[in-house]
Formats: C-alpha cells, sequence, structure tokens
C-alpha cells in the first residue's frame, strides 16, 4: 500500500467518522445533551434493562442477580442486563464511582456511540472491496444508519449495537485474505466472547456466520482448505467456552426445554425486502397491505439492494441457462469475501426465515434441536445479510458505473446517482423515524432518585426498609418461563423496579428469560387461594413482613385476596403500600374445612363414585384412574397425550340436565412439562348443535399444588345446552382430576386405602 493511498484511506476513515458523529449528534441530540433523563422507552425490555442493569451495578457482586426472583435471585446471565457492562459499572461503583446513578445515562450512550462508529467499520469492509475512497465514505454512511440494530434502541437494547456484527465480518474477511496470520482469529474469538458478554445473540451470530464462511470455503475454495482447522477453532471455541461457564456456574436445573417463539420470532420477505418503519413503510402498507412483519425478523436491506438482488439473480440464471456458464451460479466474480459472505449469510437468511423448524415435515429436527431452541428468535440471525447485502449492492452499482463509463455512455453512467439518492432518502426517514420515537420518553432522571419513590415516604409512618425483607407488586407480574403469562400492569413494573433499585430490596417478582420453572411456580403459589399451603414460606431467610407495593390499576380476585391480607401504611397517587405478614400468608383453610367437613359428611347422600355433594345438583369427577400413564396426581392414573392438539376430557351430557346457572369445570395439570400450559375450552352445545364456547389461557393459572397447576373455566349452563365438551390444546398434556360442578356446591370423595386414604374437597385433599 502506498503512501498516497494510505494517507487517502486514513483521511477518508477520519471524514466518515467526523460526519457519523455529527449525524448522530443531529439525530439524538437531546439525549447525548441530557442521557441521563431520557429511556428509550420507558416500558417492557428497555425498562427491564435499565432496572436490571442499575441494581446490579449498586447491589449486586459476582455472577448473582437478586433483584427479582427472591429469595433464589438469578444467574446474572439470564436477566436483561448486559453482563459485561454490568460488571464493569458494579466494579467502579464499589471502588467510588457512582455508575450505578447515572445507569440510563451510561445505557443510552453506549449504544449511540456504536451507531456512530458502525459507519467506520462499513468504510474499512467497503474500501477492502476495492472501491474508491469517496464512494466508499458514502456508502458507509448509507448502510451504517440504515442497520437493522438501531431499530432495536426502544425494545432490547442490548441488541442495539449496531457496530458487532460488521466488526465480526471485518474479522472474517482479514482471514481469509491473510489466513497464516492467527491475530485475526484470536480476536474473532476474543470479540465475539465480549460481545457476547453483552448480549448472547451477538456471539452466536457471529460464529454461526463463520461456519456458514467455513462451510463455502470448503466448497468453493480448495487451496483454503488447510486454514479451515484454524476457523472452526475460532468458531466454536467461544460457543464452547461460554456453554461451559455457564454449567459450571448456573445451578438452575429446570428452566424450559422449549422457550416459545422458534417458529414465531422469525423473518420473512416482508422484514427483509420491503420497508419496515417510517413514511415510506406506510406507504409501501398502503398499496400493498400485509400483517406479517417482526421487528424480531427485521432486517431491511432498502428497496435499492432489493432490486439489485434480484436483478442479480435473473442475471445469474439467464447467464446459467443461455450460456452454459453453470459455475457462475455458486462462483459470481466478486471478491472472495464478498462472494463468500453472500453464500454464509444467505445460509444464515434462511435459518432466520425458521427453516427447516417451520416445516411440519421436520418436526422431528425441531424436536431434536435443544441447543438452537434456546436463540428462539431466529429472525435475529438476518443480520448478517443486511450488512453483506448492502455492501454487495454497493459494489455492484459501482461496477456498473464504471462499465457504462468505459462503453462512452456516461450519461447512462450517471443513472446510479438517483438510486443513491434514494437510497439515502429512505436511510434518513427510517432512523429519523426511530430517533424521534425514542427522544420523547423525558423524565428518566427520577427512575433512579431516591428522593421521588413511594418508599421513601415509609418514614411518615415510622418504618423503615429494614423493617422488610422484600417488595411485592400488585399487580403482580411472573414473565420469563414460557408457561406462566403473569403480565402485571405497567404501572405496577414501573413502581415495583423503581423502588427495589432505589432500596435494595429484591422484588418476589420475576422478568427473566429461560426462568426457573419450579422457583416461578412458587411465587406465583402466593396467589394460589387458601386451600394451598405456600412452599415459598420455608425459603425465606427470616419472618421480616413484605412490602405490598400496589399501584391504582385493575387487580385480579387472587390479587385483592392478597391485598386484603395486608395493613396500609402509606397512600399516593402512584403506589400504596402494605405491610403483609408472613403469618398471614402462611394461613391456610385448611383446618377449617376439615371441621365442616366432619360435620357435613354424615348428612351427605353417597353418590356413584364415592361422590357427595353439598346440592342435589349434578357434579362429575374423572379421577383418570384407569389410564395407561400411570404419573397420577392423587391417584395412579392421568390422562396423558404428547402430540400437539385438542384433548377431549369430557363429552357428554350435562351432569344433571335440569340444573341451570353457573358452572365451572377444572382440571390439574402437570406444570413441569416440556412445553407450555396451552388452553382449556368448554363448548356448550344445544338440540341444534350449536356451540356457546368459553376459552381460559392456561398461562395465566395461579393455583398451584406441588407440581400441578389447576386450569378453571367458568361456564354457564342454560336450559337449551343438552352436551358439553371439555377439551384441552397442548403439547406434552398430563392432566388429571377433571371436576364438573356448579359454583354454588361443594364435591368431597376419597381417594386411597387404608392408611394412605384421603379426603378430597372439589379436588383438594384436605388430609396428607
Amino acid at each position: 500500500m502506498s503512501p498516497t493511498f494510505r494517507n487517502a484511506h486514513r483521511l477518508g476513515m477520519a471524514g466518515v467518522a467526523l460526519v457519523a458523529a455529527l449525524l448522530t449528534a443531529v439525530l439524538f441530540w437531546p439525549i447525548l445533551v441530557n442521557p441521563n433523563d431520557y429511556f428509550f422507552k420507558d416500558g417492557g425490555d428497555a425498562l427491564q434493562s435499565y432496572f436490571a442493569t442499575a441494581f446490579y451495578t449498586m447491589h449486586d457482586v459476582g455472577n448473582r442477580f437478586t433483584g427479582m426472583n427472591y429469595p433464589y435471585g438469578e444467574h446474572f446471565n439470564y436477566p436483561n442486563l448486559q453482563p459485561l457492562l454490568a460488571a464493569i459499572m458494579a466494579f467502579l461503583q464499589r471502588h467510588g464511582v457512582p455508575t450505578g446513578r447515572y445507569t440510563v445515562a451510561i445505557t443510552n450512550l453506549l449504544p449511540l456511540v456504536s451507531v456512530a462508529f458502525t459507519p467506520v467499520v462499513m468504510y474499512a469492509i467497503l474500501r477492502r472491496t476495492r472501491l474508491p475512497v469517496l464512494y466508499a465514505a458514502v456508502m458507509a454512511l448509507l448502510i451504517g444508519f440504515m442497520s437493522p440494530q438501531i431499530l432495536r434502541l426502544d425494545g432490547h437494547i442490548s441488541l442495539s449495537y449496531a457496530c458487532f456484527v460488521p466488526l465480526l465480518w471485518y474479522c472474517i474477511i482479514r482471514m481469509q485474505e491473510a489466513p497464516r496470520q492467527w491475530r485475526w482469529y484470536v480476536l474473532f474469538g476474543v470479540g465475539t466472547l465480549l460481545m457476547g458478554g453483552m448480549m448472547l445473540y451477538f456471539l452466536a451470530c457471529g460464529c454461526f456466520f463463520l461456519m456458514g464462511h467455513i462451510a463455502v470455503l470448503a466448497w468453493q475454495q480448495p487451496r483454503m482448505r488447510p486454514w479451515l482447522g484454524r476457523m472452526v477453532l475460532a468458531a466454536l471455541l467461544p460457543l464452547l467456552l461460554f456453554r461451559g461457564y455457564i454449567w459450571a456456574t448456573d445451578h438452575v436445573a429446570d428452566r424450559p426445554p422449549n422457550p416459545y417463539g422458534l417458529t414465531v420470532y422469525i423473518s420473512n420477505t416482508q422484514s427483509v425486502f420491503t420497508p419496515v418503519l417510517g413514511p415510506l413503510h406506510d406507504w409501501w402498507q398502503a398499496h400493498w397491505p400485509s400483517d406479517e412483519y417482526n421487528d424480531e425478523g427485521f432486517a431491511y436491506v432498502g428497496l435499492v439492494s432489493t432490486l439489485t438482488l434480484a436483478v442479480s439473480v435473473v442475471l445469474g440464471l439467464v447467464a446459467v441457462v443461455r450460456r452454459r456458464q453453470w459455475q457462475r451460479l455458486w462462483r459470481p466474480a466478486l471478491p472472495l469475501h464478498l462472494r463468500t459472505g453472500l453464500w454464509a449469510a444467505s445460509l444464515l437468511l434462511l435459518l432466520a426465515f425458521g427453516m427447516p423448524f417451520k416445516w411440519e415435515w421436520f418436526a422431528w429436527v425441531t424436536d431434536h434441536a435443544g441447543p438452537v431452541k434456546q436463540f428462539r428468535s431466529l429472525g435475529r440471525f438476518a443480520w448478517p445479510f443486511y450488512y453483506v447485502a448492502t455492501t454487495y449492492t454497493a459494489y455492484c452499482l459501482y461496477r456498473m458505473w464504471r462499465y457504462l463509463r468505459r462503453q462512452r455512455v456516461p450519461a447512462l453512467a450517471w443513472v446510479g446517482l438517483p438510486l443513491l439518492l434514494f437510497w439515502a432518502t429512505e436511510a434518513w426517514l427510517q432512523v429519523s423515524t426511530k430517533a424521534e420515537q425514542v427522544t420523547v420518553g423525558t423524565g428518566a432522571s427520577t427512575f433512579l432518585d431516591p428522593s421521588t419513590g413511594v418508599v421513601s415516604r415509609l418514614s411518615w409512618v415510622g418504618r423503615q426498609l429494614s423493617d422488610f425483607q422484600a417488595i411485592l407488586p400488585v399487580p403482580y407480574y411472573n414473565m420469563g418461563t414460557d408457561k406462566f403469562d403473569l403480565s402485571g400492569s405497567s404501572n405496577s413494573i414501573y413502581q415495583g423496579d423503581k423502588a427495589a433499585a432505589i432500596t435494595g430490596l429484591p422484588l418476589l417478582a420475576t422478568y427473566v428469560s429461560r426462568a426457573s420453572v419450579g422457583q416461578a411456580m412458587q411465587h406465583i403459589q402466593l396467589f394460589s387461594s387458601d386451600m394451598v399451603p405456600k412452599e415459598l414460606l420455608a425459603h425465606f431467610p427470616n419472618d421480616k413482613p413484605i412490602l405490598l407495593l400496589v399501584t391504582p390499576d385493575y387487580y385480579t380476585e387472587a390479587e385483592q385476596r392478597l391485598i386484603k391480607l395486608g395493613h396500609l401504611l402509606v397512600e399516593t397517587p402512584e403506589a400504596s403500600l402494605y405491610e403483609l405478614p408472613i403469618a398471614a400468608l402462611a394461613a391456610t383453610a385448611l383446618p377449617r374445612a376439615r371441621i365442616l367437613a366432619d360435620s357435613l359428611l354424615p348428612t351427605l347422600p353417597v353418590r356413584a363414585g364415592g361422590l357427595r355433594a353439598t346440592t342435589p345438583a349434578g357434579v362429575l369427577v374423572q379421577s383418570f384412574d384407569q389410564a395407561p400413564d400411570r404419573r397420577g396426581r392423587l391417584g395412579a392414573g392421568a390422562y396423558y397425550q404428547a402430540a400437539d392438539g385438542f384433548s377431549t376430557l369430557y363429552d357428554g351430557p350435562v351432569p344433571a340436565p335440569a340444573d341451570t346457572g353457573r358452572y365451572e369445570a377444572s382440571v390439574w395439570m402437570n406444570g413441569k412439562s416440556d412445553y407450555g400450559y396451552g388452553n382449556m375450552q368448554v363448548k356448550a352445545y344445544n338440540a341444534k348443535g350449536e356451540a356457546t364456547t368459553t376459552v381460559v389461557d392456561g398461562r395465566k393459572a395461579t393455583e398451584v399444588l406441588g407440581n400441578w397447576v389447576r386450569i378453571i373455566v367458568p361456564f354457564r349452563v342454560t336450559p337449551e345446552v343438552v352436551r358439553i365438551e371439555v377439551i384441552y390444546q397442548n403439547r406434552d398434556l398430563l392432566a388429571d382430576d377433571l371436576l364438573i360442578r356448579p359454583l354454588n356446591t361443594d364435591v368431597y370423595y376419597y381417594v386411597g386405602t387404608g392408611s394412605h386414604r384421603r379426603l378430597i374437597k372439589n379436588t383438594y385433599p384436605l388430609t396428607p
């Protein structure tokens, strides 16, 4: 490289860096001026990222996060924080630097710095693609500011580092150019680990992208085969090291093996090749409406790139069919890194499209793809395709310009200029729309300000934080197992996060991906009826009361019952604080229910099956004792269906046709099955075969006893109803103890014999 060439290259890179910094300042100026006062979004995953990072920074150490899931806490890789960043901030906090107080500012600024740095990386890639300095600089800015990661600023903030994927691609390019130099393999490996420390998807995306290159090089470049072992090591070692770290430090054994979303959070042609945001998206939707946009799969390459790719495919097919140039199909005349990059990125794009997992005839592949299932948002693997496709487009436009100039048709040569102007307009509209969305959330400075928290008013009633052991927000939220989905409210999540971060009191709530199923069941059991002992209380380290934080919202019956157990301490417009004694949580209705049963049973006639009911109304209990599956709840048998679909638990007449009014159908399903909880339906048919259907989402259940979860469907029986059908839609369904009864009727019966004989009320054991 000559000194003149080197100086021009450096000057171009400096110019790109300067312009990128200026554009970032123009777009995000309000945030840059006062970064600690802006939420990219004041709810959802973005808020949890601020909270989890702040709590860990100010109150935790090591790989344990105690801010949620009290008293167990979590491995700090699973909450929606950025582990590497949080660890650095916590280190500084412990050494006197108040990083925790400025978590919002730090969390905001780092992705914006990445936005400004991305064009610099793209410039380096474009220059290695043999593009001139000025042209490479312009294209680097267009590609960088249209990055799909920028669209994640108000969602998963840890996914919004736009420079990460181009940096990893740059290392892969240098590996191919200088396969003998170990430094690029080392830089790739270290880079993927560091990026994985911010967000695991970057580690997986980079390693999968490199493995795609390895496959292409082994196929197309025989001279590279001696060096592929190094690439395999660079691709697999970070994955193995990370997996080994999790295996050695994460002691939770029951994280969900089949998280939801593998065939849902995917890319498609709309999210990659048509506008996804801004005025152009609105115009496109007005003319070609589609509801298939999924923000998890956004990797929009721009209409210019879409057109270029389409033309390239057509020309390639023409070359193959007319000229018999078969090799042009897989070996187009491109720089090596661009050709291999296109193939590798296209392979990842197929994965991002959900292939082959979304095809029913490949269900067996999905069933045995455990590690891949954990990366349930496959659409994110479309990111490399964006950078390669846009680089390819930049290369094609330049080659077209040079070709037309050499053919002495300069007027046609400049046809690319309108395309670049359109590309620039599209990029600006997209990034400016996102910038407008993230610069409206002011007021974040109060989030971590102790003087503005409702808990600071405990002193009004002579109480202090040390009087309590944890905070329980109501409306209650418990999300992350992909089995339960108790979403609380935006108010309760915000106020709960704020109170916990300020005080250091952990939350008796969970907003953690792939959380422990068993621990979640114990937490949700706190909202079960008073017929259920609360197992979690035995794991509390002391008997201090719980601080109940109640925001003004709609409450479920279970939440209302819990609030009534507490004692009001502080009432403010944003939230009220209650003292909830552990003894009140621990109390059950079982002793009273046993006394009542002893007095009632002698007066109740015995029906078929040994049932006794408190009214003459018809009731039905199906214990499935004779079922082939012997993993029963109270008895030996249980209903089991492995395949996904509808299971008929009951189909027949109303237990007593003369009875009308409010009924409930309930069943206990095993809460630790490999899949989610599906839904339960009751269909009430009239004589004409017309049905009224009532559906209950199993994820909303709060009745937990042992390893079983009770799903309850209330429904009404009218005089016209002649038949009812109870069905359950789920995979890996293990269900037991179906009960159909009027709401005003209690049902008693015995299970077992001899010393194992137990009295049951409405499918709840009254005796051990």
